[in-house]
């Protein structure tokens, strides 16, 4: 059974620093599997990558718009 995807709303008004953030998640875990010498595919990035969205300081609209940029990645 297929896992349901929630849709994100993306905030036109909080795209650039939405970007700015994810592009320093992604930094940030690509250093961590590189380090661990991990081997990553695609659906376990995006899974890593929501779980450091939620688990930042970032406020709902800004996170939702991250999960967003992240779905189209």
């Amino acid at each position: 059974m297929a896992k349901k995807v929630k849709e994100y709303t993306i905030n036109q008004e909080r795209v650039e620093e939405a970007l700015i953030v994810q592009n320093r998640m992604l930094l940030e875990l690509l250093v961590q599997v590189l380090d661990e010498q991990l081997v990553i595919e695609r659906p376990i990035l995006h899974e890593r990558l929501a779980n450091l969205i939620e688990l930042s300081n970032h406020d709902r609209d800004l996170k939702d718009t991250l999960h967003g940029l992240t779905q189209k990645l």
